[in-house]
């Protein structure tokens, strides 16, 4: 099954990116970087971008905790 694909771009200290994401997916990145003041149509700081990786990254490590600690309770 071909998921369908969206562009999304960003530009971040003059350079502008593009990628092609699952739908799902790029709602989800659209919606973080509205979350975090990262505009698509104008230029953004490097520092926003670090910042909203930094908060997906504690998200994910705290649900690999989470998922670690069920797995342990159900040893």
């Amino acid at each position: 099954m071909k998921k369908d694909l969206k562009k999304v771009s960003v530009t971040i200290a003059g350079t502008r990116y593009e990628f092609a994401l699952e739908e799902e997916f790029a709602k989800f990145v659209l919606d973080i970087f509205n979350k975090n003041d990262i505009f698509i149509d104008q230029d953004n700081r490097p520092d926003k971008l670090l910042k909203a990786f930094l908060i997906i990254s504690k998200e994910y490590f705290e649900y690999e905790e989470n998922i670690k600690a069920l797995m342990d309770e159900i040893e």
